[in-house]
């Protein structure tokens, strides 16, 4: 038996005395909402012959987190600190949190938020005190109409089958008859603004507004006032929140790179080795500055069985501990051993391409795409063969950059949504320049400098859009 929310959309007038009981209850601060109310509108007004006919509509959505049956947050967090009770209610162990926001970005319908104040993540816990103690959550308990409800689910039924929930000392309310769980929906009739899909099993039901199934286009009309609760949570800000992340997925892709070109050396420089080592912990101090919570980092590696995540930083650690092995060789002998400098560039290969799976998430299809593990190579054969330019220098280098620049202008130009920005338009420059500069720098050694700040400035503005793309709210 499991715990599920019901929602009558017809009978739901917008009061928004859940949304501010759940305030309440759980002492939120300004802008950070557990359970927020959409309001959606559409149709217009249009004259036909003397007198004037409309199709206008609104309706509700009082929403928050589903607890659902395979909850996404849950199975991306690195630090595994989510626990489902025997009920199906998804809670979160602060104790373990370390304030990363992945489970936000993976979560459908942007249920887990950032806490500032305590550095974690938060959401709906169903005010599974009240329900212990014999009471409905407090979103249910202020609702007037009854439009917003709570119900139990048989879990070990072939289709989900609800009852209306017994509280001691209450009686139950007959569950109306054409409710519907959102995960026996079809894509195509999931309403507006929810995605149009539920892996997630989450745990609610809608009876449905009439309004839902017209074909008329839809809109959020509230977007202002559900807005702030993402603001809140830091995570919905990529020009400032995701600079860390921009520096160490850049930072570990060019030392992963200069790994793997290294292997096209005799052996490998001293100066290149040290500069590996020095980026890859550049990156791993400048991950940090993401974390709300720093002193739980060291629980990240704990997930391996399904967070990309986690699978991510155990592969930086071992990149960085085939590179101090490495290292320790070199100072004591000409040259690690061939198979030392083989393991080095395969870590590197699997740290970008854990890198690139930690952003494969159906809850943003902008990230969801080919495109995404291999901009991530390419980002490291081009900043890669341009730092092994500098410590080896070689006309080759030059080429395989070049080519890189050449794959990543193709992927810009046909990008889907191509942004018309003035940093894609200056990205697009960057990038015709180190064309440009990739052929000089074969005559011309001492352009070498310049074309690695140049690329790497268009690496840093390609980055800044891949994180900006992902959307600021669900909705």
């Amino acid at each position: 038996m499991s715990y599920a929310f019901t929602f009558d959309a017809s009978a739901c007038s917008g009061c928004k005395a859940c949304q501010e009981a759940c305030r309440d209850k759980n002492d939120l601060p300004g802008g950070m909402l557990w359970r927020w109310v959409i309001e959606v509108a559409g149709g217009e007004w249009q004259q036909v012959g003397g007198a004037w006919q409309n199709s206008v509509f609104a309706y509700n959505l009082s929403l928050a987190c589903n607890h659902c049956v395979h909850p996404k947050c849950a199975g991306v967090c690195p630090v595994d600190a989510f626990h489902v009770r025997p009920d199906g209610i998804v809670l979160i162990n602060a104790g373990k949190c370390m304030g990363c926001g992945y489970c936000a970005w993976a979560c459908p319908y942007g249920a887990p938020q950032y806490l500032p104040e305590r550095g974690v993540m938060t959401k709906c816990n169903f005010c599974y005190d009240s329900l212990d103690a014999g009471l409905p959550p407090s979103c249910v308990a202020a609702c007037p109409l009854r439009a917003l409800d709570f119900a139990t689910v048989d879990a070990t039924a072939p289709a989900p089958a609800f009852a209306p929930a017994s509280i001691p000392g209450s009686t139950p309310t007959p569950a109306p008859a054409n409710r519907l769980s959102l995960w026996q929906l079809p894509a195509s009739d999931h309403p507006f603004p929810l995605p149009p899909y539920s892996r997630t099993e989450p745990h609610l039901a809608i009876q449905p507004h009439p309004a839902m199934a017209n074909p008329l286009a839809k809109q959020v009309a509230n977007r202002e006032e559900i807005q702030p609760r993402l603001v809140a949570q830091r995570r919905a800000l990529p020009a400032r929140d995701e600079l860390p992340l921009v520096g160490f997925t850049l930072l570990a892709q060019m030392a992963a790179g200069m790994a793997v070109c290294a292997l096209a050396l005799p052996q490998i420089p001293l100066p290149l080795l040290l500069s590996i080592g020095l980026l890859l912990g550049a990156a791993g101090l400048i991950s940090f500055l993401h974390l709300g919570h720093k002193r739980n980092a060291w629980r990240a590696v704990v997930h391996q069985r399904k967070s990309w995540l986690s699978r991510e930083i155990l592969a930086a650690g071992l990149f960085g501990l085939a590179w101090a092995a490495a290292a320790g060789l070199a100072w004591l002998h000409p040259a690690p051993p061939s198979w030392l400098r083989a393991l080095l560039a395969l870590l590197g290969l699997a740290l970008i391409f854990s890198m690139a799976q930690v952003y494969r998430l159906r809850a943003v299809p902008a990230w969801n795409t080919w495109r995404t593990p291999l901009s991530f190579f390419l980002s490291a054969a081009i900043l890669g063969a341009l730092g092994a330019n500098l410590a080896s220098p070689a006309p080759g280098w030059a080429l395989v950059a070049g080519l890189g620049m050449v794959a990543e202008l193709g992927l810009a130009l046909t990008a889907h949504r191509q942004a018309n920005t003035p940093a894609a338009g200056l990205r697009m420059g960057l990038l015709c320049a180190g064309l440009v500069g990739a052929v000089l720098v074969v005559p011309y050694a001492g352009l070498a400098i310049p074309l690695l700040l140049l690329a790497l400035a268009e690496q840093i503005i390609g980055r800044w859009q891949f994180y900006a793309a992902r959307s600021v709210s669900r909705y």
